[in-house]
């Protein structure tokens, strides 16, 4: 089943998806359509919209080397009754296993203090994050 999918009462959100370029414009429309469906759907806003800025924002920075020409794929969707999935999907360079780059900051340290659970894919063909955030009952 995907994890994208809307479960249970047919009241739940309908999956969001959104297609941006690699500009640092991007962020913050972004973050905040984001947020917002956070908020609609009962996970805390300002995490949510956090965790998504870093996310994007790593993706505009460190997956295209300051091309503006790269596809980012945001999406989010209610799983279960109480998760909001949030996935980043990009087709840059890929995360690199070379020690820590000077251009590093604390993007990933504050998308893992802020989501339930973290979720990195990554190859030459781009980086997939996924995270997990609560919806209190």
């Amino acid at each position: 089943m995907n994890p994208m999918t809307a479960l249970g009462s047919t009241h739940e959100l309908p999956p969001l998806e959104l297609r941006i370029r690699s500009h640092p414009g991007s962020v913050t429309e972004t973050r905040k359509r984001v947020a917002e469906y956070a908020e609609a759907g009962g996970a805390n806003r300002d995490d949510v919209e956090l965790a998504v800025a870093e996310a994007v924002a790593n993706a505009v920075l460190h997956a295209f080397d300051g091309h503006d020409d790269g596809l980012i794929t945001v999406r989010a969707g209610i799983e279960g009754p109480d998760r909001l999935v949030v996935e980043i999907v990009d087709n840059g360079s890929g995360i690199t296993t070379q020690a820590r780059s000077a251009r590093a900051g604390f993007g990933l340290p504050i998308i893992g203090a802020l989501a339930d659970s973290v979720e990195i894919q990554t190859s030459e063909g781009g980086t997939r994050l996924v995270m997990g955030f609560p919806r209190p009952s």
